[in-house]
């Protein structure tokens, strides 16, 4: 039997450092790019506060805090999600395979969203951004969890992703 560990409080922790992941990588890109803070301003702005041309010289710093607290309760709720997962797939050799499956589905619906709320966020945001941050954050969280869940290590030793078994 895989140990058990509290999915809302284990989740919320991964969930936090794959948000935080991704909010640094971005910071560092806008601080590169001589804006710092401008990408959530703008998510802000167009995600939450509906804006189809965002200022992109200023920054807004409402849009900045609440994109911020909206950005870490999503991923507060998805590594909820995630562990949840991992708990399964650590009995399941066959929900082992959906933890690839969400990664790919969060990166394509992600992108999606952004690329089609305006024209700003599909130029301040192409895909390989997009991709290295969730790749980024999948990294950190998968690490966490790869650390704090032995009895799925010792699952995947025993049986491989792809094994089939013995089909006779």
């Amino acid at each position: 039997m895989a140990e058990r560990h509290s999915v809302w409080g284990e989740g919320t922790d991964v969930g936090l450092l794959g948000g935080v992941a991704v909010a640094v990588f971005f910071l560092i890109l806008d601080i590169l790019a001589g804006h710092p803070l401008r990408t959530p301003s703008v998510l802000g702005q167009v995600v939450l506060f509906g804006e189809g041309r965002p200022d992109i010289m200023h920054i807004d710093f409402g849009a900045v805090l609440l994109y911020t607290v909206v950005h870490f309760a999503l991923f507060a709720l998805f590594g909820v999600l995630l562990v949840k997962v991992i708990h399964m797939a650590t009995d399941n050799p066959v929900v082992r395979f959906a933890v690839l499956i969400v990664f790919v589905a969060f990166e394509l619906f992600f992108y999606g969203v952004v690329a089609m709320l305006s024209a700003t966020t599909r130029d301040l945001f192409p895909f390989w951004r997009v991709l290295a941050a969730n790749t980024i954050a999948a990294l950190v969280m998968g690490t966490y969890l790869w650390r704090s869940h032995p009895a799925l290590r010792q699952a995947l030793y025993a049986t491989p992703l792809g094994d089939m078994g013995d089909r006779d």
